[in-house]
């Protein structure tokens, strides 16, 4: 028989696939966290699985296991030849072989990540090609933001920084000094933002406070006022809605004028919001639709766009979610709407989708339509679990909060929302322990 060469399903599984052994054990661990798992996979204790030694194989890698090659365990350490016939596969393919494309295209990555941190590291001088590289790299993961999970984003913006650290360490040539600089900002940004996403205050906001370091060294204006916005941003999420206002009010003097400008001010209306001051946050929106209608086209942040833009569709929602704290709900469906509407001519304008359907729901329930509530959610119960942001889950927690009020509470339909949401942020990869950064 073709599999006879083989002594067990794993070990033909292993080698037909494309993957080396080393690169097997990157998306092995890669999938383990994604389930939450604490599991690890060595070469070495993978070559004794293929050969069939089990040894003291651990609980939690067998779970594992079982998942990222889609057979029992004591099937994959057995013969293919004994594959119950409803677990065989059909395809051409090394058999077993369930490894999603996102874990094997991140293992791809990361070894590509290590390739380059290596060469970096020994090289004696700075290539002006490899400073190309990173700051199309860290460009193109910040328009990329939204399409990617947490963690995986994690991985990839502090591999950037890193490498530009190395590289920071091999130059004295003040036009490549700057350009890494701006590109370790950047990077840190991100990684503020990443944070962020899991609901991690104090990793973010340090994240943040290194960003705006760099720029102020090298006179980066848009840099340091996107930084400064989002420690005002993160501060209003952690509940310091006046240290945020503070924070605007320090950095709108001098920040560029259009979309720099308007984000400082649609971030300080949120947070005049949280502390219920309807009045401030129209006057705060005033002026930032005024900066948004006299930006130029070819900004720079707003031509980089994804998570460094700030195009017309998320200026409409960052309003719409300034309009719902203070319980406009009529006001706030609109510009809400608005975002939504825009987002397909906007595509570098940074606006998460589901964001702004969850606000739209709760927009909804503030006006009373419960019905219509629940349509704008129908496509937030679609995301994955490891691209649940706390961005998400914790505008989905302020649904059922409102969901506990009197018109709601006893309604059947309410009551199996809440249910609903709680599952759904039960199952958040935002729950997972961050990384050391």
């Amino acid at each position: 028989m073709a599999t006879a060469q083989y002594r067990t399903l794993l070990e033909q599984i292993v080698h037909e696939s494309p993957w080396t052994v080393d690169e097997t054990c990157q998306a092995f661990e890669l999938k383990a966290r994604q389930m939450q798992e604490p599991a690890t996979l060595s070469p070495r204790q993978l070559a004794r699985w293929m050969r069939g030694d089990v040894g003291q194989a651990r609980s939690v890698s067998k779970r594992v296991a079982e998942a990222f090659w889609g057979h029992r365990f004591d099937v994959l350490l057995g013969s293919p030849d004994d594959v119950p016939e409803f677990e065989r596969y059909s395809g051409t393919a090394a058999p077993g072989l369930s490894v999603d494309v996102e874990s094997l295209e991140a293992a791809a990555v990361m070894a590509a990540h290590e390739s380059f941190e290596h060469a970096a590291r020994i090289a004696g001088t700075v290539d002006s090609d490899d400073i190309s590289l990173l700051q199309e790299s860290v460009l193109e993961l910040a328009r990329g933001y939204q399409a990617k999970p947490p963690l995986q984003l994690l991985t990839e913006a502090r591999h950037i920084r890193n490498v530009a650290y190395l590289m920071l360490d091999k130059t004295r040539r003040p036009a490549q000094t700057s350009e890494l600089y701006q590109v370790a900002g950047q990077a840190c940004g991100l990684l503020s933002v990443v944070s962020f996403d899991l609901a991690r205050w104090d990793a973010a906001e340090e994240q943040a406070r290194s960003a705006r370091t760099y720029a102020e060294l090298i006179g980066d204006a848009h840099l340091e006022a996107w930084s400064r916005g989002t420690q005002a941003f993160i501060a209003n999420w952690r509940g310091h809605s006046r240290r945020a206002v503070d924070l605007v009010a320090s950095s709108v003097e001098n920040a560029p004028a259009g979309v720099a400008t308007a984000r400082l001010r649609a971030i300080e209306a949120r947070a005049w919001a949280e502390l219920g001051h309807p009045d401030r946050v129209k006057e705060s929106l005033r002026l930032a639709d005024i900066e948004m209608e006299q930006a130029p086209i070819n900004e720079v942040y707003g031509a980089t766009g994804g998570e460094f833009g700030w195009g017309p569709s998320r200026h409409a929602a960052c309003a719409g979610t300034a309009l719902v704290v203070v319980g406009q709900g009529e006001s706030a469906a609109v510009r809400i709407n608005d975002a939504i509407t825009l987002a397909p001519e906007d595509p570098l304008g940074g606006l998460e989708p589901a964001r702004a359907q969850i606000d739209l729901a709760t927009a909804e329930l503030l006006a009373g339509r419960l019905d219509a509530s629940l349509d704008s959610l129908t496509v937030v119960w679609e995301i994955p679990a490891p691209h649940r942001r706390h961005g998400i889950t914790g505008r989905m927690e302020q649904i059922a909060r409102h969901l506990t009020g009197r018109d709601w509470r006893d309604t059947s339909e309410a009551v199996e929302l809440r249910d609903q949401i709680e599952v759904f942020n039960s199952e958040a990869v935002s729950r997972l322990a961050l990384p050391n950064l």
